[in-house]
């Protein structure tokens, strides 16, 4: 693995340590995987909790949380959201402001997100 996707991780785990988002998700190919694992669990003193999922042939979804519970959410999340709800939950797990978030909406527009 790269020094450039060793940092990426690491701003990853900083930013969900910190607090300034509950999740953070990435896409690495499989070879990587067991290192990237490793950079979570030693670099952060096992504060921090991995789940990984199949993303497509030789990828794989890497996710970075804090708090246990969020297991569930990351599982509920929606590959493709369509509702208002969906773009919300989504929004919080990967930490914007409602404002933020309130924004995409309204740029989305109400009635494309609810097709």
């Amino acid at each position: 693995m790269n020094e450039f996707t060793k940092g990426q991780i690491d701003k990853y785990c900083e930013s969900v340590i910190a607090g300034c988002k509950p999740v953070a998700m990435f896409p690495i190919q499989d070879r990587y995987i067991e290192e990237s694992i490793k950079i979570i669990n030693e670099n952060y003193n096992g504060s921090l909790l991995s789940h990984t999922e199949f993303l497509y042939k030789d990828w794989t979804t890497v996710w970075i949380y804090k708090k246990p519970f969020m297991i569930e959410i990351i599982k509920s999340l929606s590959e493709k959201p369509k509702t208002i709800f969906d773009h919300w939950v989504l929004g919080k797990a990967f930490g914007y402001s409602d404002e933020a978030i309130e924004e995409f909406i309204k740029i989305k527009g109400r009635e494309e997100i609810n097709k």
